[in-house]
């Protein structure tokens, strides 16, 4: 008998999301008793809410959701599962532990990872401008958290402004040219994903001022992988989606199995000669 697994994807806007609705697709038609059904939030909470409750609505067997927003996601995904359904948080988390498994990389980690990058690559003292994702995001929040805790233990480090760029290229291009405008000298970029690093990159450029300083992404693109290769960018961070994790956990929880409550996900930091075997997505 077919089974249903519906996916709540908070956007489709970004090539990291697109990429993850991709491999989640290919990793259903891996098993010919499941269907799967993607519900496409559109970048906006209250389309996402009505996505799971849609989705609640047709009776789905498994419930994944990513979400765009801790808050507003949270009473949706415990409504679910209070009903029976198992659900899967992908990648950002909801707040509490009504879910039955959370699947994702540390954000802390990799913001982390990517602070001490820039420790071991700035000479001090080095002004800092970093680019933040979704408001109330959990990545954005523990990206954000695990930079700044890097940060804290090298003197001489400053942020000297940051904005929100939404996790998309043109709102980070346009708030780039706004803080070169304001500020005669930025030594590096953290930007909380690569479409941001880009937009990034491609401000300093139209100045004439990328070669001044150093800017580092998240997720492992593949555009990105080939500005960091040409030394236009100085490093990524891959994020894994957890696409086919979250179609095999489905898989356990419909065969009745006990699946763990966090499956954290490994990253790596790719470099201009770190990994070389890796092209990105």
């Amino acid at each position: 008998m077919e089974k249903v697994i519906g996916f709540s994807q908070c956007t489709s806007e970004e090539p990291w999301r697109v990429n993850q609705n991709n491999e989640m697709q290919a990793a259903a038609r891996r098993h010919p008793e499941l269907k799967l059904e993607i519900a496409h939030g559109e970048n906006q909470n209250d389309k996402q809410i009505a996505d799971v409750g849609a989705l609640v609505m047709k009776g789905v067997n498994v419930l994944i959701v990513s979400p765009r927003e801790a808050g507003p996601l949270t009473g949706p995904v415990d409504k679910a599962f209070d009903l029976g359904i198992p659900v899967i948080v992908l990648d950002r988390k909801v707040r509490g532990k009504k879910f039955t498994s959370f699947i994702g990389a540390s954000n802390w980690d990799i913001g982390r990872a990517a602070g001490q990058y820039l420790a071991e690559t700035l000479k001090p003292p080095a002004k800092i401008w970093e680019i933040e994702g979704v408001l109330g995001a959990t990545a954005t929040k523990d990206r954000h958290g695990g930079f700044r805790e890097a940060l804290a233990e090298h003197q001489g480090l400053e942020v000297v402004y940051e904005q929100i760029g939404d996790f998309l290229r043109l709102p980070a291009k346009q708030k780039m040219e706004n803080a070169l405008r304001a500020f005669p000298k930025i030594d590096a970029v953290f930007a909380h994903n690569d479409e941001m690093a880009i937009g990034a990159f491609l401000a300093a450029k139209a100045l004439g001022r990328e070669k001044q300083m150093v800017i580092v992404g998240i997720d492992g693109q593949g555009e990105a992988v080939k500005m960091v290769r040409a030394g236009e960018l100085a490093a990524t961070f891959i994020y894994p989606n957890g696409a086919s994790e979250a179609i095999e956990t489905s898989v356990k929880i419909l065969k009745g199995e006990t699946v763990p409550k966090e499956i954290t996900l490994e990253t790596t930091r790719i470099t201009r000669d770190e990994h070389m075997e890796y092209k990105g997505f």
